[in-house]
């Protein structure tokens, strides 16, 4: 098999997994890897807000999105293993609530692991160099020009294109025979139009949010939720923003008080109405949530600012625990590819072989990561799937060059 060559377009997490993967198998085989940016895996360090949670302990099939097929077969791929994978990498771990980090709480340290096993397998590294056509022939592909025995693409999705995504290898498999699903930003916060919300910009809360259109419930998350200028956003709501896709009339209700009935709140409230009527309202809701919640909650049932909580009329008060309980937010859409940590939609899973991501449509062809019709939650899940379908295209790419 000497002098046989493999293209892996894309150097982010999936690329270079497969290159590593298929330089692993045989050192004989030439691998190069095309980088449209200026350096690889420039992604990586913007991970888990630079500490990359590279995966999670629980990696139950709730926790992604797709063909449940498709996703069975990754998941339990021998593959799958990525906290051993790194740490046969030279990369010791640390768990957090679930999340599995590098445990120098550097995503530095995930990327100088994995460069550097690429420099130590001499694997070409063609940066500054974005792809513009890949053509097959009976026995093999061009890429710009240049020939090459298999190709695999790993060219990511279309979110944050700053990042090194674009959105550009979609086009090249079309050309090649594939099809993908409509594409919509995943894992980003949610916008909104609804005036008075400025003042909790920086504002964050734990509560549980639950995501309605044409009144119709979605999905809920609980987590600590973050506002921030004409949007919402954290962990909870990113989890959802992959059910805005073809929705309308949105809007999201966030229960500010999720571990207290409302009942125990009016309760506590009318308590204080009765025994301390000269506190101001804004101070007993201080209380409860962030004094600026608490503002726009009392905006909500147009309540003034230092009104006494002794003036406050027990249907207003019933009002003000039912805001309290179903904070209610309009919904304009999503922020756009350009904030989404990850694409939803992509190529179709069913055209891809999950045991060897080898194209059921073009032989020779490998296709992995982002760029695929599946994605999972918040959590490290989207690089395990992309460390996971890297490794097992770069296998298969190995394999079918033997065969």
């Amino acid at each position: 098999m000497k002098g046989k060559s493999i293209a892996v377009i894309g150097g982010g997490a999936s690329g270079i997994c497969a290159a590593l993967e298929a330089k692993y198998n045989d050192s004989s085989i030439n691998v190069t890897v095309f980088e449209r940016l200026p350096k690889t895996a420039k992604k990586i360090l913007a991970t888990g807000n630079g500490r990359c949670n590279f995966t999670n302990e629980n990696l139950s099939p709730k926790h992604f999105h797709g063909d449940p097929l498709f996703l069975r077969k990754i998941l339990t791929s021998s593959y799958a293993d990525t906290e051993n994978y790194f740490r046969s990498l030279g990369v010791l771990s640390y768990h957090e609530d679930g999340r599995i980090y590098p445990r120098s709480q550097q995503a530095a340290s995930i990327r100088e692991a994995l460069t550097d096993k690429l420099n130590k397998y001499g694997i070409t590294i063609k940066t500054d160099t974005p792809v513009n056509s890949i053509d097959k022939f009976k026995n093999g592909f061009t890429v710009n020009g240049e020939y090459f025995d298999v190709v695999i693409v790993a060219g990511g999705g279309k979110a944050s294109s700053v990042q090194g995504s674009d959105g550009s290898c979609y086009k090249l498999l079309e050309h090649l025979g594939h099809t993908k699903t409509p594409l919509y930003p995943a894992l980003c916060g949610l916008s909104t139009n609804e005036k008075g919300l400025n003042m909790l910009k920086g504002v964050r809360a734990e509560c549980k949010a639950s995501l309605f259109s044409e009144s119709h419930l979605l999905g809920e998350e609980s987590g600590e939720v973050q506002f921030t200028d004409k949007a919402v956003s954290g962990i909870p709501v990113m989890n959802l923003s992959h059910l805005c896709k073809d929705k309308k009339d949105l809007c999201l209700n966030l229960d500010l008080c999720e571990d207290i009935s409302e009942a125990e709140l009016s309760e506590h409230i009318n308590n204080i109405k009765r025994n301390s009527p000269d506190k101001e309202l804004e101070t007993v809701l201080s209380g409860i949530v962030n004094s600026k919640l608490g503002f726009a909650v009392m905006n909500k049932e147009n309540i003034k600012p230092r009104t006494k909580i002794g003036q406050v009329t027990q249907r207003e008060l019933s009002a003000i625990c039912d805001i309290l309980k179903s904070f209610h937010i309009s919904i304009s859409g999503t922020k756009g590819f350009d904030s989404a940590q990850i694409t939803c939609g992509g190529i179709k899973t069913h055209e891809v072989n999950p045991e060897t991501m080898m194209s059921e449509i073009v032989n020779g062809l490998f296709i992995c990561g982002e760029i695929l019709d599946i994605h999972g939650d918040c959590g490290g899940y989207n690089l395990h799937l992309a460390w996971t379908t890297g490794r097992i295209a770069g296998n298969g790419a190995y394999e079918y060059l033997n065969k």
